[in-house]
């Protein structure tokens, strides 16, 4: 895993790592011309063409999703071989952050929460897609305390 503070990708400049996992690392980034920031997913895969290309009609399909309870994906792109993903920023971490293992989520939490990952997965399922990773850490608090299926 390199060190890429600093780089740009596309149009937004790595200023913090937010985290990272087993295939990407994630970003906090920040726009070169406007004052916006993202998180950037950076996959560690390198990619030869072939590969791009089926990263360009995933990344495309997941874009498309459009529901409250899904991060938006604002662009994606390939540069110098290393596939990356522009997505809406979720301040407040994930719910595993919020609540770490052996803490006690009040009821009424895990009903919203439960609630809106399960709307999001409907839409998804209606679309076709299938997540396959639905965990605490994928799921985001936005700006507003909503929950956001990630990943």
């Amino acid at each position: 895993m390199a060190d890429r503070l600093g780089q740009q990708f596309g149009n937004y400049r790595l200023v913090a790592l937010l985290g990272q996992g087993g295939y990407a690392e994630v970003y906090l980034g920040q726009h070169v011309r406007l004052t916006l920031q993202a998180a950037i997913k950076v996959l560690h895969a390198h990619l030869t063409d072939q590969e791009a290309e089926h990263f360009y009609q995933e990344a495309e399909t997941i874009a498309k999703l459009t529901h409250p309870s899904i991060v938006r994906i604002l662009d994606f792109d390939v540069q110098e071989g290393v596939p990356f993903l522009v997505m809406d920023y979720a301040p407040n971490g994930s719910l595993r952050r919020c609540y770490p293992r052996g803490h006690v989520v009040p009821l009424p939490q895990i009903i919203s929460s439960v609630k809106q990952v399960a709307t999001a997965l409907q839409y998804a399922h209606e679309q076709k897609f299938i997540h396959r990773d639905v965990k605490p850490e994928n799921m985001l608090l936005g700006r507003r305390e909503e929950v956001l299926l990630s990943d």
